[in-house]
Order: C-alpha cells, then structure tokens, then sequence
C-alpha cells in the first residue's frame, strides 16, 4: 500500500474492508432480501398449493432459527474472527440454495430456509460484517458503515429485472441453483484472501495513522465505548429497547414489504416487468440514500436521521395503498427506498454508540430477540391479510402506523456522531 515519506501508510485499508462488505451485501442480503418476493408465487404454487401464508412462515422460521444463535454468534464475534464466522456462513447458505432448488414439499422448505438461513445468513449476514467495520472505523463510522451495506441496494436494483427475466425463463429452482454458484465462488476466495479481521493485524489502527495523526485533539476515549455487557446487562438499558422498537419496526416493515411488495403491485395491474421496475426503484434511492443518511447520522446524531427515515416510510406505505398507476408506485418507492436507505447504517449506528463498540455484536445478537416478534408477525400477517381480503392494503396501513409509534424511539438513544466527539473535545480543552 501508498506510504508517506514517513512510512505511515496514506491508505487506508479500513476501505478495502467496505468494499468486502459491500459485496457481502449485494451477493449475500441482496439475494437473500430483494429476490424473495418474486420467487414467492412460484413457491406457492409448487409446495404449498398457492398459500403465500405457508411459504411467508417459512422465513418467519428462519428468523427465529436468526435469533436463536445470535447472542451466542455475537459473543464470539466480539472477542475473535468475524472472518471465520462470515467463510462459514457462505458455505452454509450456498449449500442451502441447493438444497432449496430440489424441495419437493413444504416441511422441506421449512427445514432449508428455517436451519439453513437461519443459521448462514447470521454468519455471513450484517452483524458480522458490520462487527468489523466497527473495529476499523471510530471517527467516520456513519459513513462507513453506509458504503458499506450498499451493496444490498445495488443488488436491489440490479436482482428483479433479472430475476423475475430468470424465474420467466428457466424457473425458480434453476435460479437458486444460480444463486449457489454465484455466492460459492465469489465470495469464498475474496473473503480467505483479502478480509482482515482488526487493524492490527495489519499495523494499522482505526481510521487509520494518518487520519489519527492529523486529529489528535479529537482523539477522545468514552468510557461508554469500552464497557464489556452482559445480556442481563443490556436489557436493563431503556437505550436498548428503544433501539429495538425502532429498528424491529423497520425490520419488520422491510420484510414484510420485500415479501409482499411484488404481488400487490401485479394486484394492482402491473406487468411483471413494470412491478420489477417498481422494486429496483426503491432500491435505488435505498442505495442513493445510504452516503446521505451516514452523513446526517455522523454530522446530526441518530435521532433527527432516524426520524427522517420513519416518517419517509410510513409516507409511503399509505401512498402504495392508494397509488393506481405505475407513475404513482414508482414514486411511493422513491420514498419507501430512502426510507430504508437507514435502516441498517442507523442500526449498527444506534447500537454502537448508546451500548459501545466492545460488545456490539452481543449487543446486536440479543437485539435480535428484541426484534423478533416484530419480524415474526409481519410476513405471515400480511399474507393472512391478502388471503381474506384480496389485497395488502390492510397490511400496509397497519405498518405505516407501526412506523409512526417507532418514532417514540429515538428520545431514548444517544446523538452520537462526529459532532459529539468534537463537542467532547471542546469541552475538554476549556476544562484543561
């Protein structure tokens, strides 16, 4: 790498970091998140005679299975190799879309996506790459954190024209056969090869010498940052269950809307390319959305950033309910795209500034029980909706509601961001 005529490195591998991430992200979440609303009737024609009720349980049993091995996963993460963690979870979850590309019933779809993502997407998944940007980055940790997990949003907007041109074609099980391949045998050696695990392994420190040379006045340790919790500890905290009901609110409504989205559109007289469109759009201003919100969040603190991202996503799940035609949906998915753009940069934000960068992943891992019956209700509900009424309508207007509850969340939580570190940093300077 660069170095200075001093010897210092000027590049900072902190950012080669992000990348990996980022396509952990696009091959991993992306896949995962954005292409299962448009395998969701195929599946329920084949394995559960067109109840897209029975195929959303099926998720709903890979978040618990999530849940189940996160704390665990998380005190791990915290304490030795994000690496390892993520190389298992790839072999996990490719391993499982070959398994699912062969089921034949409905309890072997349970059991695939149940034990198999349930389990691989917690290792290869955001808590365990998002534990290692927090191990490079302290100062510029919105930001990072935000390139970082826009490689689900570049995915979102590149997976369903492809998938549904995919699925039209060749069918769902020669698609998850491709999804197989596509994860093995990127991601595999990318990760054995260039992850690193902190930055001394390497001689560096967060944010790199340079940066840390050139702000020393700004080098403030929190005592906050550096507590050691234990899951008893974490749910004594009113900071942790206001971030649960914040973001087990937005999780809950991501997958229940990345579900279900699809179908409604076609409901509503979509083609199948125009509703593919509608998807990619939200995805897009996801993506676009992601440098903005870790901006706001480094410069203005978690709970004004927070904000923004629940009123633009309750916004537009009451405009998907009334939108009649392509122009209207497309722009109710702008809204709902920089709504979510948020969801994951200002999680790991939120939690590794109210609880400390120590025990983020305990922290995350337990936060997963918080959430649970948030994600566990979504799904199915709005499946159980569309199957008595007809249409999601109902189900979107009870989670813009749960959307504008959430809001209570963020008076709990700390600010955070740059900001608050250089006020830290004033206030030490006039007290020296």
């Amino acid at each position: 790498m660069p170095t200075s005529s001093e010897g210092k490195q000027t590049f900072f591998y902190g950012w080669v970091i992000v990348a990996i991430c980022m396509l952990l992200g696009f091959l991993g979440t992306g896949f995962y998140s954005y292409s299962r609303g448009i395998f969701l009737p195929s599946l329920a024609e084949a394995l559960s005679e067109g109840s897209r009720f029975e195929i959303s349980l099926g998720f709903s049993w890979a978040a618990i299975v999530g849940a189940a091995v996160s704390p665990i996963l998380g005190r791990f993460l915290d304490k030795n190799s994000p690496r390892l963690v993520i190389m298992i979870g790839i072999c996990v979850v490719a391993t499982s879309y070959v398994f699912l590309s062969n089921a034949q019933s409905l309890w072997q779809f349970y059991l695939i996506v149940g034990l198999g993502f349930g389990i691989g997407m917690s290792c290869m998944g955001g808590m365990a790459w998002h534990r290692s940007v927090i191990f490079w980055f302290d100062h510029w940790r919105g930001r990072a954190i935000a390139f970082a997990v826009m490689g689900a949003s570049l995915a979102g907007i590149m997976m369903p024209p492809l998938v549904t041109a995919l699925v039209d074609s060749y069918g769902w099980r020669v698609g998850y056969n491709i999804f197989a391949v596509s994860t093995a045998v990127t991601l595999l050696p990318i990760v054995y090869f260039f992850m690193k695990d902190r930055p001394g392994d390497i001689g560096e420190v967060r944010d790199g010498h340079v940066y840390a040379a050139k702000h020393q006045h700004e080098q403030i340790e929190l005592p906050s940052d550096s507590i050691v919790w234990t899951w008893q500890g974490l749910l004594k905290t009113p900071a942790f269950w206001s971030i649960g009901l914040i973001f087990g609110s937005m999780v809950c409504v991501f997958t229940a809307v990345m579900l279900h989205l699809f179908g409604h559109l076609l409901d509503l007289g979509l083609t199948t390319d125009d509703a593919a469109l509608v998807l990619s759009a939200t995805a897009l201003f996801a993506a676009l959305g992601k440098p903005v919100v870790g901006f706001l969040s480094d410069f203005l603190g978690a709970r004004i950033t927070i904000w923004i991202a629940l009123i633009s996503q309750a916004l537009a799940l009451l405009m998907f309910t009334q939108a009649d035609t392509f122009a209207l949906c497309l722009v109710a998915a702008m809204m709902y795209g920089f709504g979510y753009s948020g969801m994951s940069p200002l999680r790991t934000f939120a939690v590794s500034t109210s609880v400390g960068s120590t025990s983020f992943a305990l922290a995350t891992g337990v936060l997963r029980w918080v959430e649970l019956p948030f994600i566990l209700s979504a799904s199915p509900l709005a499946g159980f909706i569309y199957d008595a009424t007809g249409t999601y309508n109902g189900a979107f207007f009870i989670l813009a509601g749960l959307m504008l509850v959430a809001c209570i969340g963020p008076f709990f939580i700390k600010v955070g961001g740059a900001a608050e570190r250089k006020a830290l940093a004033a206030g030490k300077t006039r007290t020296a």
